[in-house]
């Protein structure tokens, strides 16, 4: 019976969950065209709804999915180096035990990229995902994986 009543009680809270309280957006494209070999930086926003939360980018042994950016391989951009982010809150996390490292409203992450040195010149789509857990102070929501894209064009 609690079995039964413990399953009913996380469904209700699933149900009541939104269906992801993390946006993601790509802002500051380059305006002008980007030559092949040229790096950039675009801006990957991360809105959380109020009440929720995302891990830093820091593994924490036997703590929270920290979140990870990265871009895919099969497009003509890669990244330059390391993502920077901002300063994450630090908090005594109950459920994990431990002190965590998060971010509440908003963070913005800044990607370095690279244009591969053979790219074809003309319009193209700069492709970055984010994989994460968002968590409020009572349940985690299974982590999950998000793309987003911005257009990009490369000069000749």
């Amino acid at each position: 019976m609690k079995k039964l009543f413990f399953a009913a009680a996380m469904a209700a809270c699933l149900a009541a969950a939104p269906a992801d309280p993390v946006a993601w957006k790509l802002q500051n494209p380059p305006a002008a065209p980007v030559k092949a070999g040229a790096r950039f930086n675009v801006k990957l926003l991360a809105e959380v709804q109020d009440g929720w939360h995302l891990y830093s980018l820091k593994p924490m042994v036997e703590g929270p999915i920290p979140t990870r950016i990265w871009i895919a391989e099969g497009q003509p951009f890669s990244l330059a180096g390391a993502v920077q982010a901002p300063d994450p809150q630090v908090m005594q996390d109950a459920s994990f035990g431990m002190e965590v490292e998060l971010y509440e409203g908003e963070a913005v992450f800044t990607l370095p990229v690279r244009v591969a040195s053979g790219a074809a010149p003309g319009a193209q789509k700069l492709v970055v995902s984010a994989s994460y857990q968002s968590c409020n102070n009572k349940l985690c929501l299974p982590p999950k994986t998000v793309k987003v894209e911005v257009p990009i064009t490369i000069g000749k």
